[in-house]
This record gives C-alpha cells, sequence and structure tokens, in this order.
C-alpha cells in the first residue's frame, strides 16, 4: 500500500482502518483537518485523541485570534490534549490592572487602543519531526526547534533548541538527542523535506540509522539527481 496522503484526513494506518485504533477515530492529518487563517501545517503531522480528534481547533488552539500565526513543520507527532495556548490570551501587565476593560463592551471601549497596544510575543512555532507528549502546553510566541521532544505534561514559555528534551513546569532540558556538530547536520540534510518515495527508500537509516548512516543516504541522492 502506498504512503498515506498527506491531504487526506485519516492516515492509513496499521491494518485495516483509515484513522482508527480499536475502533476509534483518533488519528488525523492536521494539515488536512486545520483550516483557520492564522495556522500552517506541513506535511504528515498528526495529532491523536480518542475523544475527538476533529475537534483540534476548537479545543487545543485557544485564543486563536490573530495577527500571531500556529505553524508546525512536518511530520510532527502531537498526542492527546497537546494545547496551544495563542497570543490572542496575552493581557497588559504593565498599568496597574490586567483586566481587559475595553473587550467588555459598552464605554469601556474607549480603551480599546490602549489594550491593543500591549506587548506581542509574535508567531508560535514547532519545527519539523517534533513530538509534542501528552498533554504538553505550548504558550505564546514559543519556537521549538527540529526534532525536540517536549514530555508528557510540559510547560513550554520558553524556546527549544533543535533536537533538545525538555520537560516539567516551565520546560527545561533535560537531555540533548546529539551533539552539536550531529545537530547541524541534521538541519542540513533536512530529510523531512524529501519526497516521500526517498523517505520511504530511507525509512530504517531514519528510524533506527545515526547521522553518519543519514549523510550517506543525503550524499547519495545528491549523487543521483
Amino acid at each position: 500500500m502506498p504512503v498515506s496522503d498527506t491531504n487526506r484526513l485519516y492516515p492509513h494506518l496499521y491494518g485495516p482502518h483509515d484513522g482508527n485504533v480499536h475502533g476509534h477515530p483518533r488519528v488525523a492529518f492536521l494539515k488536512a483537518l486545520c483550516q483557520h487563517p492564522f495556522t500552517e501545517i506541513g506535511d504528515f503531522t498528526y495529532y491523536d485523541d480518542p475523544d475527538g480528534v476533529t475537534d483540534f481547533e476548537r479545543r487545543n488552539v485557544l485564543y486563536h485570534y490573530g495577527p500571531e500565526r500556529l505553524i508546525i513543520g512536518s511530520y510532527c507527532a502531537v498526542a492527546t490534549g497537546v494545547t496551544f495556548l495563542m497570543a490572542g490570551a496575552d493581557h497588559r501587565h504593565n498599568g496597574v490592572s490586567t483586566y481587559p476593560f475595553p473587550l467588555m463592551g459598552g464605554d469601556w471601549v474607549s480603551g480599546m487602543r490602549s489594550f491593543r497596544d500591549r506587548k506581542r510575543k509574535g508567531d508560535t512555532r514547532v519545527g519539523n519531526d517534533v513530538w509534542l507528549g501528552y498533554r504538553a502546553t505550548v504558550l505564546p510566541g514559543v519556537t521549538i526547534g527540529d526534532g525536540a521532544i517536549v514530555a508528557a505534561g510540559a510547560v513550554v514559555a520558553e524556546d527549544v533548541a533543535p533536537y533538545t528534551v525538555v520537560a516539567g513546569n516551565s520546560a527545561r532540558v533535560v537531555a540533548q538527542r546529539f551533539p552539536a556538530a550531529d545537530v547541524e547536520r541534521l538541519q542540513r540534510i533536512a530529510w523531512w523535506l524529501w519526497p516521500p518515495e526517498d523517505v520511504t527508500a530511507a525509512l530504517d537509516v531514519i528510524m533506527t540509522g545515526n547521522v553518519d548512516d543519514l549523510a550517506e543516504v543525503a550524499a547519495r541522492r545528491t549523487e543521483s539527481r
């Protein structure tokens, strides 16, 4: 069977079920699912949730009023309950009160300019091949680098470097997956940009090989073009 079409809602999971595990429609490709104008999702990134995978944009991406964007790369694994808190949730906090008076309407709308002038944190970005664990929370304006792992229940309030493992609240570095030199090589190789058939051909190396093995495959690809 060919690789699932990243533009399909449900992937062809192992076995006969489209997006189903034990009868539950729980796995969906986010590229096909997300329609919000300020959301951008890469190929083959999926979300898993047995209680309503298609509710991702309503339940898991909160306060997404713009203009800040949520950008998630390719081949990311987003576990059940992962939540993105977007910058629309931010209040002013450099005055006496943090209360969002203008949003309550009436005469308080006169303060809307002051509310809109609050400090903005920018886009929230998740790189490629990132694993976001069960019920992790990503706060506004955070960048999570390629190949990073965010542990279950972590609260990510600061940027996460590529191929770094973080855990806790607030999330702290607990491990580096590879030495810095190998991280640079992996980002130059950028296997997540390869056509799906090339990824399939190199699957064993991508899943179980080391960086040297993958570099050899990448070199052969370059030579054959």
